[in-house]
């Protein structure tokens, strides 16, 4: 149903007279958004690819009037309005069915003869067809009398899946809105299979009525493996592909798509395989308008490789030129450094500083500076940055304005907002304080020894070298004498050595795994400890009362030499205070090792779950963690107190330090703290939905909305509609969630 959310908060519910909210339920794994025309009015349709079908919401697009009310020549009823197109039972919405679970859309705007809109939705997915539904048939099938919709139609085979559809639509070039072909005139598609990339005409007959796209040309993708293809916005000129299994995307100019294989030029994501890619509208700064896909926004896939000591590769959005603007190609270099510049560092991924990993992006329409108001930009902005957008900070001016936005889902289930030229997430607590001070990362909570201690030792973190964007929410642990992930609870046999020592033996014969990762550098002088013993051969009493009698864990003893396959082991002679460890008449016995720091770098430290490295007592530790955005606004590398410039050949940067002093304990301890970010990404969300997974997003501009922004929560069967300008700030239109 049509259920509108501020947030977690339910609002009042929106219903209209003709098509009452649906039932709960109606969506199953919604995933592609696209939008066409019909009649007096856009229909958004959506891919409910867990039924094998699609939904279309109605959205009025007639231009307001400038006071911002509806013009009384609108014949699209407000009541209408954001509802389903129903079905023939009006209490449910309609249900478009188009076989093989549609996953991505392309919607295609078109004219009957006589100029009104008439446009199809193309939908892709599980099979080798395009599925063409025609979206004015569908609308005028719901009034009364009116005659049986025209069938779903279809596409021959096109001899693979098809993977991905866009549509070369007409752009208003005053505007920079989507616009209705010329009457009886076709518009190019493109189609990426698993193997080919198909241009198709697309149009309608003498009736108006959808026909099957006619396939105008191929050409072979190989080696690249479409994950998803893009257009620049207007133009049919040339098509983008991601490249799902190379770097980057590649750029294919339609005049060469003539049979065998594409004609590539390829723009690097350095080194990255790439899932999901859009380019820039026409958009404005202090300089002027940019052309319509000088920009390109790319969303790479984690690395499958892993650094140890460090959190796993996240993947994230990267940011590029194409070159049609007549600058250079290729990836944005760091902040502050402008966009044209190919001297410095290039960019590393953006990602949310959270387990959400991105999903998908889109470029956001740029709002045209101008002397006057034009529909659907109703206030006035005469230079730019024109394109508002609502973060919440200060409180007295919460909206702000932008040169242009993106947007980017997650699996966390939200929608966040990225500053493209300036390289960063829109962050609230950029604007709390002045010159990026609200953006500083703390320790929110101070380092706390467990158990507590007589003469304890001491742990001291400096965040004076902290770096916005770098250092992460996280807790933090460093323990003393710490068992080694991997080798807590190792099986084996103890014997006498020919020396006076023990020789610990164990299967399989890998602990130069441990020896040789950079974090964990197992090595002689670590300790074992003891956690059980059990008889192995020798049934004397004297290894009888070692396995009863022993107390799990009650002593350490030191390493002396690392072999492939054992440890020898120094043995514990008795003190005044304390029974040693030395079972000289017991010749072999069973044990269950925890291998523990010692030695020299007692102290193993862990970000989260995960080992970042050791460190001696009274020795400090510099922390490295991975970039994840560039948040500061402030550069002046001659001013200390200013942001630092990411440094070249260092993707990871110093989050901050810590030293531990005073005495070594005599037990096993440890301490834990945390560190606060000072992040605060404007994120769009529906905090009840626990499964989350946000897909698809689709940017949506008439002239009668200027700009909203729809997200597919896959994970949680919703369809979310977030308007950027006022987003929380409106209780009844900022957010609503489609279900």
């Amino acid at each position: 149903m049509k259920r509108p959310w501020l947030l977690a908060a339910p609002l009042l519910l929106a219903c209209g007279n003709t098509n009452p909210p649906t039932a709960i339920g109606e969506f199953n794994a919604p995933s592609g958004v696209a939008a066409t025309g019909a009649g007096d009015r856009d229909l958004l349709f959506i891919a409910n690819s867990g039924r094998n079908g699609l939904r279309a919401l109605e959205l009025c697009n007639h231009a307001l009037l400038l006071d911002g009310g509806v013009d009384p020549a609108d014949t699209c009823p407000s009541s209408e309005n954001g509802q389903f197109v129903p079905a023939p039972v009006r209490v449910f919405p309609a249900t478009i069915e188009t076989s093989d679970r549609p996953v991505h859309l392309a919607g295609v705007r078109l004219s009957r003869l006589d100029g009104s809109a008439a446009g199809v939705a193309l939908a892709v997915g599980g099979d080798s067809t395009v599925a063409v539904v025609d979206a004015r048939t569908l609308l005028e099938a719901q009034g009364e009398g009116a005659p049986e919709p025209r069938p779903v139609l279809h596409t021959g085979d096109l001899g693979a899946i098809a993977i991905d559809v866009a549509a070369a639509n007409p752009v208003d070039a005053d505007r920079d809105i989507e616009t209705a072909a010329l009457p009886g005139a076709t518009v190019t598609a493109f189609v990426a299979t698993e193997t080919d990339l198909l241009v198709l005409d697309v149009g309608l007959d003498a009736n108006g009525f959808a026909q099957v796209p006619t396939v105008r040309a191929s050409c072979q993708l190989a080696p690249v493996v479409p994950t998803r293809i893009a257009l620049v916005p207007g133009s049919a000129d040339q098509v983008y592909v991601a490249d799902g299994a190379g770097d980057g995307v590649v750029s294919i100019a339609t005049a060469g798509i003539a049979g065998g294989p594409c004609p590539m030029d390829r723009i690097s994501a350095g080194g990255r395989s790439v899932r999901s890619l859009a380019l820039s509208p026409r958009w404005y700064d202090e300089n002027g308008p940019h052309g319509p896909g000088d920009l390109l926004i790319l969303v790479v896939d984690p690395l499958d490789t892993a650094d140890s000591g460090m959190e796993l590769d996240p993947g994230g959005v990267l940011l590029a030129r194409t070159g049609l603007g007549g600058g250079p190609k290729g990836l944005f270099p760091i902040p502050p450094f402008p966009l044209d510049d190919t001297a410095n560092e290039r960019m590393q991924p953006l990602s949310i500083p959270t387990l959400g990993l991105t999903r998908e992006a889109t470029f956001l329409r740029s709002v045209k500076p101008r002397l006057f108001p034009v529909q659907p930009d109703l206030k006035t902005c005469t230079g730019a940055p024109c394109t508002p957008l609502y973060v919440g900070q200060p409180t007295t001016a919460p909206g702000h304005l932008y040169n242009l936005l993106a947007a980017v889902t997650a699996s966390d289930g939200g929608t966040y907002f990225i500053d493209v030229p300036n390289r960063q997430f829109v962050n609230a607590n950029r604007y709390s304080l002045a010159d990026d001070a609200g953006l500083v990362p703390v320790i929110d909570a101070l380092p706390l020894l467990s158990p507590s201690l007589l003469n304890p030792p001491t742990l001291t973190v400096d965040t004076t070298a902290s770096e916005p964007g770098v250092t992460r929410t996280t807790l933090w642990r460093a323990f003393w004498h710490a068992p080694i992930l991997g080798l807590d609870s190792r099986g084996g046999i103890l014997t006498h050595t020919a020396s006076g020592t023990l020789l610990f033996s164990s299967s399989p014969a890998n602990f130069a795994l441990w020896q040789n990762d950079p974090v964990i550098q197992f090595a002689a002088g670590d300790v074992v400890a003891f956690s059980a013993f059990f008889l192995a051969g020798d049934n004397s009493p004297a290894c009888q009362l070692v396995v009863n009698a022993e107390v799990p864990l009650r002593f350490e003893l030191t390493i002396l030499a690392v072999n492939a396959d054992s440890l020898e082991l120094a043995e514990l002679p008795d003190t005044p205070d304390k029974i040693g460890f030395h079972p000289d008449e017991c010749t072999v016995l069973g044990a269950v090792a925890q291998v523990r720091t010692g030695g020299a770098r007692p102290w193993l430290f862990y970000e989260g779950p995960t080992a970042k490295g050791r460190v001696e007592q009274g020795g400090t530790f510099v922390v490295h963690q991975r970039r994840f955005d560039y948040s500061r606004t402030v550069y002046d590398p001659g001013d200390p107190g200013s942001g630092k410039l990411p440094q070249a050949a260092k993707a990871n940067d110093v989050a901050f330090s810590f030293t531990i002093g005073g005495p070594e304990p005599t037990v096993q301890a440890g301490f834990s703290w945390s560190t606060a970010a000072g992040q605060g990404f404007v994120e769009v969300l529906d905090s009840i939905a626990a499964s989350g997974l946000a897909t698809a997003v689709y940017p949506y501009s008439s002239p009668r909305t200027q700009s909203l922004v729809f997200t597919s929560i896959t994970g949680s069967n919703e369809l979310m509609q977030s308007n950027p300008s006022v987003l929380s700030s409106d209780l009844v239109s900022g957010i609503v969630v489609y279900r």
